[in-house]
């Protein structure tokens, strides 16, 4: 098996993939050799991965075939939302979690939120909750909901600290941390569908959320999924990448304020940074820039873009953000297999240029 491709974190990282430089010298070794073949052996199992143990909380999406719902950002996809009532008493923290999709060959992520079902969230007074019934009752003969972006149209979680994609295992969160799901709060489960192989058309899923919940916790997080480009659908002409292009760099910006402007916080402390982009990805990076501009540090990169090989980071040392610093996150695409411009989109064949965060206060 290959060793993690390359990607550097800034201080490096917990439950790191990366080879030691001892394995990288046998290896190195062996090649030298003339790659002699050693004992065959036919005893060999594939190592159990790590998971949360029985302890967990489990929920499962409903049984669910979805269906192709076609156009220019989705063609092959579908997304679509599943309530679920986690039936909380008491404030609980998330601090750590693992999805197992049911059917791997359709699910291309999973999202887990919690909703205020109470909270207000338009001019109308329609609540979290009077939205969710009236997206669902939009397929009644259909389970759940239409999703392309988050919980639904007008739906306002509270954040997404389940972040699942291909590549991804059991995810621990730093020491000591953990994301607030509130009692009485709801979950919704946004699951993407992806049916460009025909063979998995009319085919099921049912995908598992497994959580470790605990009642305290040091620091509380809070996780966020900014994609400019994904959003510039929504602000008139949408950004769009060139056809035949070896390496089209796509860059956005974050100031730090955005986060903490009008709080007493004089900064953020960046806990884990999560990369995600689609087909065309080549790679990506984060820095972050001080209030001149300049490099403070390059707290992400990922040199050899995988779709398949997907984690979230988080950090051994948190990285500070002080308010007038900015996040810089450049995604590189190779384009040179299309002849007309990449859109972004929910589809798999459209992109996406994410950088999920988790922040400290």
């Amino acid at each position: 098996m290959a060793g993690h491709r390359r990607r550097k974190l800034r201080g490096g990282g917990p439950n790191s993939r990366a080879l030691e430089q001892s394995e990288i010298d046998t290896i190195l070794a062996w090649v030298a050799a003339g790659t002699p073949e050693g004992e065959p052996r036919d005893d060999l199992s594939v190592p159990e991965q790590p998971g949360l143990g029985p302890d967990a909380t489990e929920f499962s999406t409903p049984e669910f075939v979805p269906e192709p719902q076609g156009g220019m950002f989705a063609q092959f996809d579908e997304y679509r939302c599943f309530l679920i009532d986690p039936a909380l008493e008491q404030d609980m923290f998330i601090t750590g979690y693992e999805v197992i999709p049911g059917n791997p060959a359709l699910v291309h992520h999973v999202l887990a939120m919690p909703v205020d079902p109470d909270l207000v969230v338009d001019q109308q007074g329609n609540t979290n909750l009077d939205l969710i019934e009236a997206l669902d009752a939009e397929s009644p003969d259909r389970i759940g909901w239409e999703c392309f972006g988050a919980a639904g149209e007008g739906v306002a979680p509270n954040q997404i600290p389940v972040t699942w994609a291909p590549g991804q295992g059991l995810v621990d969160f730093p020491a000591g941390s953990g994301a607030r799901i509130a009692a009485g709060d709801l979950l919704v489960v946004q699951v993407h569908y992806n049916m460009v192989d025909p063979e998995v058309i009319g085919q099921s899923d049912s995908s598992m959320v497994r959580m470790r919940l605990t009642d305290t916790v040091a620091r509380e997080g809070y996780f966020d999924l900014p994609d400019p480009l994904l959003d510039s659908l929504f602000g008139g002409v949408p950004d769009t990448l060139p056809a035949g292009e070896e390496a089209y760099d796509y860059v956005w910006t974050l100031p730090i304020e955005d986060y903490i402007g009008g709080t007493p916080l004089a900064s953020l402390e960046l806990w884990g940074f999560f990369p995600h982009m689609h087909g065309f990805g080549k790679a990506m990076k984060m820095r972050v820039l001080d209030g001149e501009g300049n490099e403070v540090a390059c707290v992400g990169e990922v040199n050899r873009w995988d779709f398949g090989w997907q984690l979230y980071y988080f950090y051994e040392q948190p990285i500070t953000l002080a308010k007038d610093y900015t996040l810089e996150v450049t995604c590189t695409y190779d384009t040179t297999g299309v002849s007309e411009p990449v859109l972004p989109g929910w589809g798999t064949d459209n992109e996406m240029c994410l950088a999920g965060l988790y922040l400290v206060p």
